[in-house]
């Protein structure tokens, strides 16, 4: 046959064949469609099985709606996942809330779990407007209550956390122990690990570091990465047994290896202590670095300050700005404040930047930098860095002084002095002082100026 003939026969019988898999799917929708609920539960459960997760949603959709709470319970765990279904946390609730309050046990744990998600936006897939996911600790704590009392470990388990931690209720460390045990009797790691966090707290009486090893062993052996951090600092520091620096180590790196954050810095505090230089400061340094890329404000700026003094590392100007304007980016406020100088003056290295400078003070300012607030006054009362702006000018120096920060009198009373449009000299004059009160001398010098200005009108 020709070569085109067959590639033409090749392209019709794959559309052929998409064409009859789109059929064959929109039959098996129908024929679910047509199931009484039993049946659609089951036919559900047996695609669920075998991985044919779009199938096993219409399905047990279909027996959800009809009220079987079985597929509500499933539903609500697809739904969970976006498995099958798009991923719909509300939907995931109200499932397993409707099943709990049936009566099925599972539900009771899986609502518990669900009622303690955080807030967060969900768009509406039908058009409606968005909205908003709240954290429900009350509502958690009784249904994880409600599955320990039918005999539910993970809601045992569930239950003796939120006890322990005080969420959704009082502390109440003796139930939480009461919670715990069964789910410690079939190995669930996570009460294992609640069960070592009260013994090494202290919450059931004195602080108990022996008797919460054996937990967090149990818990760390099965991979939970907080019970790795607690051993590795019982062993670190000798806690309830002898010190084993190399085991703590080990444990310290596994939970660090899977992004466990407080392992991360532990790891840097203990290979960068200045107190023993005979330690891998190189890879302190790494794993201060990894700390940094996550985030950590601290990290970042303790970066900056190595790399900016050359501790550690070569001394590299670039680099350090480079931690310092992340850890501003993620709410140091200090570090918005350098940044903000280092903009204004060019560090010594650049021509100034006023604009830059003017964003940085900005932001130091919305959280709280009252030094920030005094010089952004400077900036928008003389148009530094953009437009003059008097009446902007006067709010932020106002909520300095209102935050008790002297320098701010000074500024403010020249703004009125000088700036201000009409100019108000009694206002600038009762300002300064405030600040002579305060025995400014800045405000001093200026009232004085201001007097000499007067009499200098009046000749």
């Amino acid at each position: 046959m020709h070569q085109t003939a067959m590639a033409w026969l090749f392209a019709r019988s794959i559309v052929g064949d998409e064409g009859r898999n789109a059929g064959i799917m929109m039959s098996l929708l129908g024929f679910v469609r047509g199931f009484s609920v039993t049946r659609a539960y089951h036919f559900g459960m047996k695609k669920l099985a075998n991985g044919h997760m779009p199938l096993a949603a219409a399905a047990l959709k279909r027996a959800a709606k009809g009220g079987h709470v079985g597929a509500c319970y499933e539903m609500a765990r697809l739904y969970e996942m976006g498995r099958g279904v798009i991923c719909d946390l509300e939907q995931a609730r109200h499932l397993a809330q409707f099943a709990a309050d049936a009566g099925h046990v599972p539900s009771m744990a899986l609502a518990a779990r669900l009622f303690l998600i955080s807030p967060e936006r969900r768009a509406q897939t039908s058009g409606s407007a968005a909205s908003q996911l709240f954290c429900e600790p009350e509502l958690a704590r009784h249904y994880a209550l409600l599955a320990h009392s039918r005999g539910n470990v993970d809601g045992s388990a569930l239950a003796g956390y939120l006890l322990a931690s005080g969420i959704g209720g009082e502390v109440d460390a003796e139930t939480a122990v009461v919670c715990y045990e069964p789910a410690v009797k079939v190995g669930h790691v996570r009460a294992f690990l609640g069960m070592g966090t009260l013994y090494a707290g202290g919450h059931l009486g004195e602080v108990d570091y022996a008797r919460a090893l054996p937990y967090f062993k149990y818990a760390a052996a099965a991979g939970n990465n907080t019970a790795r951090h607690y051993l590795a600092l019982q062993f670190l520091k000798g806690l309830g047994t002898d010190v084993d620096e190399e085991r703590a180590l080990r444990l310290l790196s596994a939970a660090a290896a899977k992004g466990y954050r407080a392992s991360i810095e532990e790891l840097a505090t203990y290979y960068l202590d200045e107190t023993h230089p005979e330690r891998d400061r190189q890879r302190g340094m790494r794993w201060l670095t990894a700390l940094g890329r996550m985030g950590d404000q601290k990290a970042c700026r303790e970066l900056e300050r190595r790399y900016r003094n050359g501790i550690d590392v070569p001394v590299n100007s670039i680099e350090a700005v480079t931690w310092l304007e992340k850890a501003a980016l993620k709410g140091d406020v200090a570090a918005q404040f350098q940044m903000a100088v280092l903009a204004a003056t060019g560090g010594g290295e650049a021509e100034p930047d006023y604009a830059q400078a003017k964003l940085w003070f900005e932001m130091a300012s919305d959280n709280g930098h009252t030094i920030a607030m005094v010089n952004l006054g400077r900036f928008r009362m003389k148009g530094v860095g953009g437009d003059i702006d008097l009446d902007g000018a006067r709010d932020i120096l106002e909520l300095a002084i209102e935050c008790g920060e002297m320098a701010a009198f000074a500024v403010l009373g020249e703004f009125y002095a000088y700036y201000a449009e009409p100019a108000d000299l009694d206002a600038a004059r009762d300002i300064l002082l405030h600040g002579v009160e305060r025995d400014d001398p800045v405000c001093r010098d200026l009232l004085s100026r201001l007097e000499d200005d007067l009499v200098a009108k009046v000749a």
